[in-house]
């Protein structure tokens, strides 16, 4: 089965980036990944066909709250969940701020991941 939604992994780790892209199109999401906040930038198509971003904080070059930080002033509420390998309560507070669904840290407890993709695009659609 082929969800519609369209999830955007940015990570510049390549077996993080492919791990989730192969998990979540092994539940049959579509994705599309990226390897810096710059390369997803330069494609406005990937930004306007997103349903969800996913999105590591340590990027090299523009990190990851800067991100998406960009993404909520060029999109009206863009989904977000920040992911990091050495987050803490700090980031966690923030990146909740700054308006993402949801801070998780690595390695990603897939259960919880997938939790709150099905209530972002459950709640989602019941706003439509």
């Amino acid at each position: 089965m082929q969800l519609s939604q369209r999830i955007v992994v940015v990570d510049d780790e390549r077996s993080v980036r492919s791990g989730l892209t192969n998990l979540l199109q092994s539940e049959g999401y579509l994705t599309q990944d990226f390897e810096s906040a710059e390369s997803l930038l330069l494609d406005e198509a990937a930004m306007a066909n997103a349903a969800l971003f996913i999105i590591d904080v340590q990027l090299k070059g523009m990190n990851g709250f800067e991100l998406f930080i960009n993404l909520t002033r060029r999109l009206k509420n863009p989904p977000g969940i920040i992911i990091s390998g050495n987050g803490d309560e700090n980031m966690l507070r923030y990146a909740i701020n700054l308006g993402a669904i949801a801070f998780l840290p690595k390695p990603i407890e897939i259960d919880a991941l997938f939790e709150h993709i099905r209530d972002e695009f459950a709640s989602r659609g019941a706003r439509q």
